[in-house]
């Protein structure tokens, strides 16, 4: 049974599994001026040394739907918190509960929902979760477009990460890539088709789940739960999140990206899953090549995983992600 307290002046509350005593507090939080971002923390009672770890979504769905859905096997939030790990989620502007930018649509060239704009989210998020738990730094998870937010700000704010982990994550690099034909213009290849493409990214729950095609990869009961909650926090039950990061994956895969491994100065984990279209392979090689001033780096190649493969079923590549996070979430050294 889920249980939820309302307390003023924060939105906080607390959930209580009863099965395995895990609480989950939710707070808004401060950002930019007017814009109020949505994090949950979620604890179990088992303790640990290990930093506490920020889980940032992607472009699509936004934290909860991705992190912390109410099922079994749909909650890698919850996986973690039972390894010990004090976990947070949050939500980048524009997605789920965090304030939605007006932004003007009207004009091709906007992008909605930058780097920039997340990597201000992300730092009052990181600063919020130091002042909480007395922590010196923190460890950032991000999948997919979140691995791009997460190593841009990582560029920037080193002393406040204990480590950095990319799933299925662009980088980069010119490759060829899975999206390259649906985002380019149809005038000059080599340029973002803003004409066509509209700044918000919409997508339904029956589009969302048309990536879910086997039932050996994915439970059926986590799959509907994805789309289901994905949609949940939107009028009409349609999706609406800024596709700025769009725009920036189209440029990061022609390796006109807007950050660059040797920048990166923290231990980082580097996850793909064999099966993932987002990212591509010649993405962690040019990461293992390229990261030569992080103190620690590590690349992991998951042979099952497809592109929630935090969703998938635990021989699926599920269980092998968890145990790495659990694994390479260790206090930096100084």
């Amino acid at each position: 049974m889920w249980k939820t307290l309302l307390v003023v002046p924060f939105l906080f509350s607390q959930t209580v599994h009863a099965q395995k005593s895990v609480t989950r507090t939710d707070v808004m939080i401060a950002s930019d001026p007017g814009v109020q971002i949505f994090v949950r923390e979620v604890k179990a009672r088992k303790k640990s040394r290990k930093p506490p770890i920020l889980l940032v979504h992607g472009g699509g769905p936004g934290g909860v739907a991705s992190f912390d859905l109410p099922v079994p096997g749909g909650s890698l939030a919850e996986d973690l918190a039972q390894e010990g790990m004090d976990v947070f989620i949050m939500d980048v502007r524009g997605w789920e509960k965090s304030t939605r930018p007006d932004y003007d649509t009207s004009r091709r060239w906007v992008i909605a929902g930058s780097s920039k704009e997340a990597s201000h989210d992300i730092d009052a998020v990181v600063d919020y979760i130091l002042d909480k738990t007395g922590k010196k730094q923190v460890c950032l998870f991000g999948w997919a477009t979140g691995g791009q937010w997460i190593g841009y700000y990582a560029c920037m704010y080193p002393d406040k990460i204990s480590s950095l982990i990319l799933l299925n994550s662009l980088y980069n690099v010119k490759a060829p890539w899975a999206y390259d034909e649906a985002f380019r213009s149809r005038n000059d290849t080599t340029q973002f088709n803003y004409v066509a493409i509209s700044s918000m990214r919409r997508a339904t729950k029956q589009s969302l789940l048309a990536s879910w095609k086997k039932d050996s990869f994915y439970d059926p009961a986590v799959a509907n739960a994805y789309a289901a909650t994905a949609v949940g926090f939107y009028p009409d039950s349609v999706l609406e999140v800024p596709g700025g990061y769009r725009v920036e994956a189209f440029y990061t895969a022609q390796g006109k990206g807007l950050w660059h491994a040797r920048d990166i100065r923290v231990p980082i984990l580097v996850i793909r899953g064999a099966r993932d279209t987002w990212s591509r392979p010649e993405d962690i090689v040019a990461l293992e090549e390229q990261l030569v001033n992080a103190p620690k780096k590590k690349i992991v190649v998951l042979p099952q995983g497809t592109h929630q493969v935090f969703l998938s079923r635990p021989e699926e590549g599920r269980a092998q992600l968890i145990s790495e996070i659990e694994a390479f979430n260790v206090k930096r050294k100084s």
